[in-house]
């Protein structure tokens, strides 16, 4: 029961994905959620399904990038619980074209699912994080992405949204460590869920090339993400403020050779490392 006595607000917690782990976690570990979601169902579901498995939850239909909903949602946590003492931001959206594709309606809908709605959260969130005190371990994590540090091609719009995320993280980490709130950011890499992969796998010869990115030769779970949720709402992390966590599998350690060139590729990933205890 690691998050025993905290109340958590986690955004596009709706879904089959990091959010749905988290908010589950959470609960898990003793920790009252509301789950928010623009998908109302979706968010009624999961939290449906924490209730069932004993923990407390309670759902909101949240567009986390519109002033009015993160009100609510906040309102919701304090009304229903009585206090707030933790925020997982992982709303999002994705825009996938050339810049000069984008156009300036979807521009602004990037990067207000991905950033405005961390903005928005913190704000309103902030005043109450403070009232509940040191004590409480009141946080706010972010859910970036490996893209907000590195990028792909045609991801300008997301990439801009997920890296802002970590300067605003540092920033919400300076400001409001005096009043003993922590800020910090999860950096996942590629995460699959059940309802994702099928399609990522539908291509052998490419499920593959994406397994050889990685060092770890695994792809990520929502569950992987959710565990460094956990630590980092927990007071196992009283000192950890302002980081950027990176849950990739290794993807962001490497230069582009390391994946690309043949001879590099062979270093790492022919098996020839063989260890053999001292005799």
């Amino acid at each position: 029961m690691r998050l025993e006595g905290k109340v958590a607000i986690v955004t596009g917690g709706g879904g089959a994905g990091i959010g749905h782990a988290i908010a589950r976690r959470f609960a898990h570990e003793g920790c009252a959620v509301v789950v928010s979601d623009v998908n109302e169902a979706g968010a009624q579901a999961v939290a449906a399904e924490i209730t069932a498995s004993g923990g407390r939850a309670v759902a909101l239909r949240v567009d986390a990038s519109v002033s009015e909903d993160v009100q609510s949602l906040v309102r919701m946590a304090i009304t229903t619980y009585g206090r707030l003492t933790t925020v997982v931001n992982c709303a999002a959206m994705a825009t996938v074209k050339y810049l000069h594709e984008i156009s300036e309606e979807e521009w602004r809908r990037t990067i207000d699912g991905c950033l405005t709605s961390v903005y928005l959260t913190a704000r309103y969130a902030l005043p109450h994080l403070m009232e509940a005190g040191r004590d409480a371990g009141p946080s706010i994590t972010s859910i970036s992405s490996a893209n907000g540090v590195v990028t792909n091609p045609h991801f300008g719009g997301y990439s801009a949204g997920k890296a802002g995320i970590l300067g605003l993280t540092r920033n919400l980490a300076l400001d409001y460590g005096p009043h003993g709130i922590r800020a910090n950011a999860i950096c996942p890499g590629l995460v699959l869920n059940d309802t994702s992969r099928p399609r990522v796998q539908a291509d052998e010869a490419e499920w593959a090339g994406n397994v050889d990115c990685y060092p770890l030769s695994v792809i990520g779970t929502p569950e992987d993400i959710a565990n460094g949720a956990l630590f980092l709402a927990s007071d196992e992390a009283k000192w950890v403020t302002g980081t950027t966590m990176m849950i990739d599998g290794g993807l962001t350690i490497q230069s582009p050779e390391a994946v690309m060139r043949p001879s590099f590729r062979r270093r790492w990933k022919s098996g020839a490392v063989h260890l053999t205890p001292d005799a």
